[in-house]
């Protein structure tokens, strides 16, 4: 932890933004019409998928607690106002919240965001456990293999991998205790998912790190937000790209999530996005993209790419 602590600072000083790779960040122009499945990114790996007055949530995190009290296991909670900060340029309710795994930067804000847009939490059963003791009035304890068809959206649930750091799965082992999680590494890991999402003829594959266990039912994907936040999955990346074979390719999780949205996008200090530049340019399987924080962008189809 005190190598990520210097790591991480490290990064703030010298980390990059976005500026660098202008070509590669998709958005709608301001005032499009709001046709076709829209992606806004919400930072670390937090997105809103939305359709014709449907939303699907996955991953969002607002609070972005700082390393400091990570590092030296500080109680920790939601921040209200940045989640309301977030949320008031979203959607103002939600069909799901799909939760990949149950990290706090993944869902340490989810009880709260259920409460404020009625949507019904979508996760693993360590993940349902963990809101639930955090407040959370319910929760579906999905495993891989199920289907949850909830509006327009088709969800299956696949299995997948978290990715170590320096050997181990950060935060991976259950605790004894029983009462509401205080400190991050109250919030295990657990059981990590990843999810295949059919929509309007249309096929988005996310996760938060790692390799797809097994490739989606039919193979190809319209989008793959592939988490890559530390070596393991870069590593894992050649692989990945060959199963889902994607028309856009989005790498995630590479944002400095201590950071607060505020302050604008910066990558992590363990990401490696060079790396990533060079497997999709000799893969050539898909064209690979960034979103930047609460800038939608249309995901356009198949048969009119842009």
């Amino acid at each position: 932890m005190r190598l990520l602590l210097f790591l991480t600072l490290a990064s703030s000083a010298f980390g990059a933004g976005l500026d660098s790779y202008a070509n590669l960040v998709l958005a709608d122009p301001p005032g499009a019409a709001r046709k076709g499945v829209r992606i806004t990114y919400l930072g670390t790996n937090g997105y809103q998928l939305e359709l014709g007055g449907h939303a699907l949530f996955v991953d969002p995190y607002f609070s972005r607690v700082d390393l400091l009290s990570v590092a030296l296991g500080s109680r920790i909670q939601p921040n209200v106002s940045r989640i309301n900060d977030g949320l008031r340029r979203l959607a103002p309710k939600a069909d799901a919240i799909l939760v990949t795994h149950g990290h706090f930067d993944h869902l340490l804000d989810v009880p709260v965001v259920m409460a404020k847009t009625q949507g019904r939490l979508i996760a693993s059963a360590s993940s349902v456990e963990l809101a639930k003791r955090a407040g959370a009035s319910s929760g579906d304890a999905v495993t891989s293999g199920n289907v949850r068809r909830i509006g327009p959206w088709n969800i299956h649930v696949l299995p997948a991998t978290h990715d170590r750091l320096f050997g181990k799965v950060p935060f991976g082992q259950l605790h004894s205790q029983t009462g509401p999680p205080q400190r991050a590494a109250d919030w295990i890991c657990g059981e990590p998912l990843a999810f295949l999402i059919e929509v309007n003829g249309q096929r988005i594959y996310v996760d938060s790190g790692g390799t797809p266990a097994q490739p989606p039912p039919n193979e190809h994907v319209d989008l793959a937000i592939l988490g890559v936040a530390l070596p393991d999955s870069r590593t894992r990346l050649h692989t990945a790209l060959e199963r889902l074979r994607a028309r856009y390719i989005l790498p995630s999780h590479q944002d400095d999530f201590f950071r607060p949205l505020n302050a604008g996008f910066q990558f992590g200090a363990l990401t490696d996005f060079h790396h990533i530049q060079r497997e999709c340019a000799q893969q050539n399987r898909g064209r690979l993209i960034l979103l930047d924080y609460f800038k939608p962008w249309t995901l356009p189809s198949a048969v009119n790419p842009k």
